[in-house]
């Protein structure tokens, strides 16, 4: 018995259940189509529903019609958040409208071709030419008369696509949006590798003979209204100013002449980061052409600022000397030179480097014009026991740039130069030149031992320090049997080393025997001069001369000899 009063129980419970959802769905039904009637006939009846809902209750009716409404959205890079009260509203911009209040929603918009949002339960507005600021406060305020409980707001979704017309070497319409810049335009027509009309002029001009290149600086855009917009990349770059970048509208012509920069062009020179010649615009000071040059260098004297302007009536140049703080509006003309002068700085990562038998070798700094070489050998830590002065060598490198055209000028210069009359002369010249070392003549020993401090010279920048060992050892080469290196023996004179070496061999000019010193390179006769550990013997080889060289040799001796002869007899025969 009892188990059949469960039983009951549980039959009574599942059969209220299914009642009370075939209510719900019931229920549901008839808000669809009482929904469906309201949306058609675009009126609110208040006996439908909780009276709670009179504010904004025809809203689900709202939402309705605006699904239908464009809501696709496109992505694209921006450089910084639309201004409102700059950005022109016209067809296809998609907004979003938001309603807050006892509903939280927001609708998709888009200004249709006539230019208006359609509103549904609110209405058409004209929108198209009204600034972002201007149309937000229009919205708002006509949904708000409908909806005047709720909080709205109008807010740019997505910005329109229009056409306008670009003029330069490529001629064509191009789609772009209020966001899109100039510089934008540029980047894809003429550097873009995948724009196909670009691409397919290279090819057909593969040494880009007829390619023009582009102003950058004398852009122009033509509105519809008939104005002109002055177009400067290289200075919005430098300013971020978007007067000289800015937006387009409908209806613009963007102009893009020729550069001609060997026509239009000044040049800014000296401390600034990048140097260099620059496309002329007419609206250039002072200020902008420092731009141009990436701004000061570190080093630049920002108040002796010098422009070089040529007179094209005695075409002579004008100098104005300007400080920039105080000349940042001076005009600038074309063809204008400007130079920023460099400060005077001691104060340079200046360093030498010390080498070999010192007790702490490596890079030390110095000062400009102020460093000498006792102080360096000092911050080295001083000589070691095995260091050998006679043979220590200091080098001195020079800018790679002048030594070339140093030894160019050099070379150039023989020409005019008396001591170079025979083609021997010429050879022996060519070859001392490009023989020419970095060596810096200085005695170690007389500043080290002597505390001769004539030796103590400045130091410069990359100097290098090569304090020697003893080698104890003398290199013989040239006409011997055996070149090579002999064992040092103190006291010994030149012609020990030869024997050492095998002796003169059948072509040596014995008398020429020289003996060079490893430090300064020298050359010293060899019976006149001791032989030094580290130094070099060379033995020349017998110069033997051809038999026309003997016979102009002889021709020219007896030449001599007879006109020695007629001039004593001459004078003898007048007295």
């Amino acid at each position: 018995m009892k188990n059949k009063q469960i039983l009951m129980i549980i039959l009574i419970t599942l059969f209220s259940a299914i009642n009370a959802f075939a209510q719900i769905n019931q229920t549901n039904t008839n808000n669809t189509t009482t929904n469906q009637q309201t949306s058609t006939q675009n009126t609110y009846n208040p006996n439908q529903g909780n009276l709670n809902l009179k504010v904004n209750s025809d809203a689900p009716d709202l939402m309705s019609q605006f699904s239908s409404q464009n809501s696709q959205q496109r992505t694209f890079a921006v450089d910084k958040a639309v201004n409102p009260d700059l950005y022109l509203i016209g067809p296809n911009d998609m907004f979003s409208l938001g309603l807050y209040g006892y509903i939280n929603q927001t609708i998709p918009l888009v200004v249709n071709l006539e230019g208006t949002l359609i509103i549904p339960t609110v209405g058409e507005i004209k929108v198209n030419g009204l600034s972002l600021t201007e149309a937000k406060a229009l919205v708002v305020k006509a949904v708000k008369k409908r909806y005047y409980s709720s909080e709205v707001s109008l807010t740019l979704s997505m910005p329109r696509v229009f056409l306008i017309s670009v003029l330069s070497s490529v001629q064509k319409k191009m789609e772009v949006t209020p966001l899109t810049r100039p510089s934008d335009i540029i980047s894809y027509i003429f550097y873009d590798t995948l724009d196909i009309t670009n691409t397919k002029y290279r090819i057909s001009n593969p040494k880009n003979e007829f390619y023009p290149e582009i102003s950058l600086r004398n852009i122009e855009i033509l509105r519809k209204d008939g104005s002109t917009v002055n177009v400067d990349l290289y200075r919005y770059f430098s300013t971020n100013d978007d007067k000289y970048n800015p937006y387009f509208r409908e209806g613009d012509l963007l102009k893009i002449p020729y550069g001609m920069l060997m026509k239009n062009y000044i040049t800014i020179n000296g401390a600034v980061q990048l140097g260099g010649i620059y496309e002329y615009n007419k609206n250039d000071n002072l200020e902008s052409v420092i731009a141009l040059g990436r701004g000061f260098d570190a080093d630049a004297e920002t108040d002796s600022i010098t422009v070089f302007r040529i007179d094209p009536v005695n075409s002579k140049y004008q100098t104005f000397n300007l400080s920039y703080e105080n000349s940042k509006d001076f005009k600038i003309n074309l063809y204008d030179r400007v130079f920023v002068k460099f400060k005077t700085n001691n104060i340079k990562n200046l360093s030498v480097v010390v080498l070999g038998e010192v007790n702490m070798p490596g890079v030390y700094p110095i000062t400009h014009k102020n460093t000498t070489l006792k102080e360096i050998v000092d911050m080295a830590g001083g000589f070691k026991s095995t260091a050998f002065l006679p043979l220590s060598i200091l080098f001195r490198s020079y800018d790679e740039e002048y030594t070339k055209k140093d030894t160019a000028e050099i070379i150039l210069n023989m020409r005019a130069n008396d001591l170079i009359v025979k083609e021997q002369d010429k050879t022996n010249f060519q070859n001392d030149v490009i023989s020419r070392r970095n060596r810096v003549t200085v005695d170690f020993e007389k500043l080290f031992k002597e505390n001769d401090l004539s030796q103590n010279i400045i130091l410069e920048n990359k100097d290098i320090i090569y304090i020697n060992d003893d080698k104890k050892i003398v290199y013989v080469y040239g006409q011997v049997s055996n070149e090579g290196y002999v064992p040092y023996k103190e006291g010994e004179n030149y012609e020990y080393y030869i024997s050492k070496a095998g002796g003169y061999s059948l072509a040596a000019e014995e008398s020429d025997t020289r003996i060079i010193r490893f430090n300064s390179r020298g050359w010293y006769k060899a019976d006149k001069t001791s032989v030094q550990s580290g130094d070099f013997i060379y033995v020349p080889k017998v110069v033997k001369y051809s038999f026309n060289e003997n016979l102009t040799l002889i021709a020219t001796l007896i030449g001599t000899l007879v006109s020695i002869v007629s001039t004593y007899l001459l004078i003898k025969a007048n007295k």
